[in-house]
């Protein structure tokens, strides 16, 4: 049986199918994009944003600030888009004094029913050991629909600015070149994982084996895995399938069907990456993707349409 260890594995590596694009593009996210580029003047939210992710990205503990300024504006530009605000979340809270109250109060009015934007409080709650915040947070998590990153959205968004940027060659006198789409989606999934990611880790804390021992508390994991798994990522979906599998009794028909539910979870997404890495013509797989990506919010119905455009299996 799949128990919940694997299933820490899988909620770490809840982006393999987009990150296997990495095949064959050569070097790492922070490699492909050899300078941040330069904004242009104007209110293009998408440019101010992807440029905001790529400085931040390119060199985060010193870019961070410049990082923050540039995704101020791409807010002010678009203030009504959830997708953006997150971004502008996750880039304070990588920049030292930065108050991330205000940008979390915005998101929850404009996302009410995502229960994402109340990760970092939760996780602030743990890092001063207040269990009595930590509880009403919890709490306020059970009323949530979903844990939505907009993950397709910003990569959809912000991958073709970045791969329209000129970015130096080697050697002097070189002329600048656009990034590869493939290379400039690549780092874009890439800087994206590194911000989102952690922001998942104090729900899991917070439903792990020992806390769910207390009865309050492991009436709240039951209800926030619900909500997890209608995420928009396999991430988040995961996560809630793992917290699902700690409370369910061993050897029950539930716990049965939850592993079920893991390992089909995990088919899609390993077996989409696989297809994916074994195009040849990899920038022209990668704007098909960035179209499927407009269409599709859920990064685990991504997986499925290349799934069934490969004629590959569903499940295991």
């Amino acid at each position: 049986m799949l128990r919940s260890a694997a299933m820490k594995r899988l909620s770490r590596n809840g982006w393999a199918l987009l990150v296997v694009l990495l095949a064959g593009c050569g070097g790492t996210p922070s490699k492909q994009a050899s300078a941040p580029p330069t904004a242009a003047e104007g209110n293009d939210a998408d440019l101010l944003a992807g440029t905001a992710l790529a400085i931040w990205g390119t060199n985060p503990n010193a870019n961070s600030s410049q990082a923050l300024s540039q995704i101020q504006k791409a807010t002010k530009a678009a203030p009504d888009r959830p997708e953006l605000l997150w971004l502008h979340l996750q880039l304070c809270l990588e920049v030292p004094g930065c108050e991330p109250e205000s940008i979390e109060a915005r998101l929850r009015k404009l996302d009410p029913s995502n229960g994402a934007v109340w990760t970092g409080p939760l996780t602030r709650a743990q890092l001063r050991g207040d269990p009595r915040s930590e509880e009403q947070i919890l709490e306020v998590m059970t009323k949530a629909g979903y844990f939505n990153v907009y993950w397709t959205t910003l990569v959809a968004k912000l991958t073709p600015p970045l791969s329209r940027t000129p970015v130096g060659t080697s050697g002097s006198g070189a002329q600048a070149i656009p990034a590869p789409v493939a290379n400039a989606m690549n780092a874009t999934i890439g800087w994206l994982s590194s911000l989102t990611i952690p922001e998942f880790k104090s729900v899991g804390v917070a439903c792990d084996e020992q806390h769910i021992r207390e009865p309050a508390t492991r009436v709240r994991c039951q209800q926030i895995s619900q909500a997890l798994q209608k995420s928009d990522t396999t991430l988040a979906e995961g996560m809630g399938l793992g917290i699902a599998q700690r409370l369910a009794a061993p050897n029950s028909a539930g716990a049965l069907q939850l592993t079920k539910q893991v390992q089909t979870l995990r088919h899609q997404n390993q077996a989409a990456g696989a297809v994916v890495a074994a195009q040849v013509e990899k920038d022209k797989f990668a704007e098909q993707m960035l179209k499927l990506m407009v269409q599709l919010k859920r990064e685990q119905d991504v997986s499925r349409a290349i799934l069934r455009w490969a004629g590959q299996p569903l499940t295991p």
